[in-house]
Protein backbone atom coordinates (compact mmCIF):
# COMPACT_ATOMS: atom_id res chain seq x y z
CA UNK A 1 0.00 0.00 0.00
CA UNK A 2 2.85 2.41 0.75
CA UNK A 3 3.98 2.30 -2.88
CA UNK A 4 0.49 3.20 -4.11
CA UNK A 5 0.17 6.08 -1.63
CA UNK A 6 3.58 7.46 -2.58
CA UNK A 7 2.90 7.07 -6.30
CA UNK A 8 -0.47 8.82 -6.02
CA UNK A 9 0.88 11.73 -3.98
CA UNK A 10 3.91 12.07 -6.26
CA UNK A 11 1.67 12.27 -9.31
CA UNK A 12 -0.52 14.95 -7.72
CA UNK A 13 2.44 17.01 -6.52
CA UNK A 14 4.53 16.49 -9.63
CA UNK A 15 7.61 15.66 -7.56
CA UNK A 16 9.31 12.66 -6.02
CA UNK A 17 8.44 11.90 -2.41
CA UNK A 18 9.19 9.17 0.14
CA UNK A 19 7.75 7.75 3.36
CA UNK A 20 9.02 10.74 5.34
CA UNK A 21 7.35 13.37 3.18
CA UNK A 22 4.86 15.70 4.88
CA UNK A 23 3.19 19.05 4.35
CA UNK A 24 5.91 20.55 6.52
CA UNK A 25 8.86 19.40 4.40
CA UNK A 26 7.42 19.47 0.87
CA UNK A 27 6.92 22.92 -0.67
CA UNK A 28 4.66 21.48 -3.39
CA UNK A 29 2.16 20.18 -0.79
CA UNK A 30 -0.08 23.25 -0.54
CA UNK A 31 -3.60 23.43 0.88
CA UNK A 32 -5.09 23.03 -2.58
CA UNK A 33 -2.80 20.13 -3.39
CA UNK A 34 -3.78 18.51 -0.09
CA UNK A 35 -7.41 18.46 -1.20
CA UNK A 36 -6.44 17.04 -4.60
CA UNK A 37 -4.34 14.35 -2.87
CA UNK A 38 -7.35 13.33 -0.75
CA UNK A 39 -9.62 13.10 -3.80
CA UNK A 40 -7.02 11.07 -5.70
CA UNK A 41 -6.55 8.67 -2.78
CA UNK A 42 -10.31 8.25 -2.41
CA UNK A 43 -10.49 7.26 -6.08
CA UNK A 44 -7.49 4.92 -5.97
CA UNK A 45 -8.60 3.11 -2.81
CA UNK A 46 -12.38 3.36 -3.44
CA UNK A 47 -13.06 4.98 -0.07
CA UNK A 48 -14.72 8.15 1.21
CA UNK A 49 -12.65 10.02 3.77
CA UNK A 50 -14.37 12.03 6.51
CA UNK A 51 -13.40 15.72 6.89
CA UNK A 52 -11.89 15.21 10.35
CA UNK A 53 -9.55 12.56 8.94
CA UNK A 54 -8.63 14.78 6.00
CA UNK A 55 -7.25 17.33 8.45
CA UNK A 56 -4.96 14.72 9.99
CA UNK A 57 -3.55 13.41 6.70
CA UNK A 58 -0.48 15.64 6.75
CA UNK A 59 2.23 13.06 6.06
CA UNK A 60 2.65 9.80 4.17
CA UNK A 61 2.70 7.59 7.28
CA UNK A 62 -0.49 9.11 8.73
CA UNK A 63 -2.21 8.85 5.36
CA UNK A 64 -1.36 5.17 5.17
CA UNK A 65 -2.67 4.56 8.70
CA UNK A 66 -5.97 6.29 7.94
CA UNK A 67 -6.44 4.50 4.62
CA UNK A 68 -5.79 1.13 6.27
CA UNK A 69 -8.52 1.90 8.81
CA UNK A 70 -11.00 2.82 6.06
CA UNK A 71 -10.16 -0.30 4.07
CA UNK A 72 -10.61 -2.44 7.20
CA UNK A 73 -13.98 -0.83 7.96
CA UNK A 74 -15.06 -1.44 4.38
CA UNK A 75 -14.14 -5.12 4.65
CA UNK A 76 -15.92 -5.65 7.99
Amino acid sequence: MTDIVIKTISEVLGTSINEDTSQDNCHAWTSLQHFIIIVALEDVFDISIEPEDMENMKNVKKIETIIKRYKQQKND
